[in-house]
C-alpha cells in the first residue's frame, strides 16, 4: 500500500474537507454492510437519506463557491461537476431500479470514494494553488455560513455485524 501523508489544508476548505472525511465514512459502512449481508433495502435508505442531507448541499457548496474560483473549462473542474451529476444519477437509480439496487449501491460507492480522493489530492491543492488568497479567504466565508451542521444521525446501524 501507498504511504500516503496526511494533506495539509486551506483553512478557507478545511470544512468541506470535513465533509470529505463523513463521506469516506459512508463508504466504509457501505463496504462493511455489504460484507456482512446487511439487507439492501437498510443500506439503500441509508445511503439515499445521507446523499439528500449531506452530499447534495455539499456538491452545491463546492459547485457554487469552490468550483466557480476555477475557469468554466477547467477540466478538473469539468471532472468534479460530471461527478456530481453522476452521483445524484446513481442515487436516484437506487432508489426507482430495485432489482440493481445493489450493484448501484456498489457503484455508488465505488465513485464517491474516487470523487473524494480526486477532490482532495488532485482539486482542492489546483484551487489553493491558482486562485489568488483574497479570493480563497472570500470563499473561504461563505463555505462557512453555507455549512451543514445537520449531524449524522441514523438509528439503524446497518454496518455493525450482530452476533
Amino acid at each position: 500500500m501507498e504511504d500516503q501523508k496526511p494533506i495539509k489544508r486551506s483553512k478557507e476548505l478545511v470544512s468541506l474537507s470535513s465533509d470529505h472525511h463523513n463521506g469516506l465514512l459512508l463508504c466504509w459502512k457501505i463496504r462493511t454492510g455489504i460484507a456482512n449481508d446487511t439487507s439492501v433495502d437498510r443500506i439503500a435508505a441509508y445511503v439515499t437519506r445521507f446523499f439528500d442531507m449531506h452530499l447534495k448541499p455539499h456538491f452545491e457548496t463546492e459547485e457554487e463557491l469552490v468550483f466557480t474560483l476555477l475557469p468554466q473549462d477547467n477540466r478538473l473542474r469539468l471532472m468534479a461537476e460530471t461527478d456530481h451529476k453522476n452521483l445524484e444519477l446513481l442515487k436516484t437509480k437506487i432508489i426507482e431500479n430495485e432489482s440493481e439496487r445493489l450493484n448501484t449501491i456498489s457503484e455508488f460507492n465505488s465513485l464517491l470514494e474516487k470523487h473524494i480522493r480526486f477532490e482532495e489530492r488532485e482539486l482542492f491543492p489546483l484551487i489553493e494553488q491558482m486562485v489568488l488568497p483574497e479570493l480563497l479567504v472570500e470563499a473561504g466565508e461563505k463555505i462557512l455560513k453555507k455549512s451543514n451542521k445537520i449531524p449524522v444521525e441514523w438509528e439503524d446501524n446497518f454496518w455493525t455485524k450482530k452476533i
